[in-house]
């Protein structure tokens, strides 16, 4: 498997690459719901779903402005192969169709989470579905592995899900939506499962089309595109989730 090379030269230029990158094409980035707060004496396991290019993109910056951790993507090896540049930004392989490199990418992912780090354990990023699959299909098909990482890791996980969103809303540049689900501290003893996992995402994904469509505008994030006009009022406070072939 290929496993990340953190470089701090080659983050420095990535973080500025991807900022001019989504400046061109989007218009303004909206985080709805609270923020997380995840407990830094722990790894933080964010599992998003997967219906975008952009994903692993967003997900990078949403490190930079909310955790700034340790970063950590679980990517298809064969597009790795392809841009080995990701690996220095954290990003490592997974083989789907290799059993015993599935295992042993699981194996990797536990030993970074007890990596030091400046700002606490460092942040993991997995795709569940596993591949890129629309917003709207369900079921979402969570891919086993989570379960394992989680037992093996023998300590606390926090455990942050993440549902996200792309809309085109009138503008030429579309608007892009993050609603996190609670963060929950699990380990071996406590975990209840990854349909328990798969259930909150269901959820979070659909209270958030919800808040698009009550006009609900949220934090700004990431103020990169050419039009920064507010959508309006904030809809009424909505409930919060979590209280109930990846190509990044």
């Amino acid at each position: 498997m290929i496993k990340a090379r953190h470089s701090f030269w080659a983050d420095q230029l990535f973080r500025l690459y991807v900022t001019r990158l989504l400046k061109r094409h989007f218009r303004r980035f909206h985080l709805l719901g609270e923020r997380p707060s995840p407990d830094p004496a722990y790894p933080l396991l964010l599992l998003p779903n997967h219906s975008s290019w952009w994903d692993g993109f967003w997900v990078y910056l949403l490190n930079q402005q909310l955790f700034q951790r340790q970063f950590y993507v679980m990517m298809l090896e064969r597009e790795l192969l392809k841009y080995p540049f990701f690996s220095r930004i954290g990003a490592f392989g997974i083989d789907p169709d290799n059993p015993k490199g599935i295992l042993h990418t699981l194996q990797y992912t536990v030993e970074v989470m007890n990596a030091p780090g400046d700002n606490g354990k460092p942040l993991v990023c997995i795709f569940p579905q596993g591949e890129l699959r629309p917003w709207a299909r369900r079921p979402l098909d969570y891919k086993r592995g989570i379960d394992w990482i989680i037992e093996k890791h023998q300590g606390n996980i926090n455990v942050v899900p993440l549902a996200m969103r792309a809309e085109y809303l009138g503008q030429q540049h579309p608007e892009v939506f993050f609603l996190f689900g609670k963060s929950y501290l699990f380990n071996a003893g406590n975990f209840p499962g990854i349909d328990f996992l798969e259930a909150v995402e269901n959820f979070l994904l659909d209270d958030l089309a919800l808040r698009i469509i009550y006009g609900e505008s949220g934090e700004d994030l990431f103020q990169v595109g050419p039009d920064h006009q507010s959508r309006g009022a904030a809809a009424p406070e909505m409930p919060q989730g979590g209280d109930v072939r990846t190509n990044w």
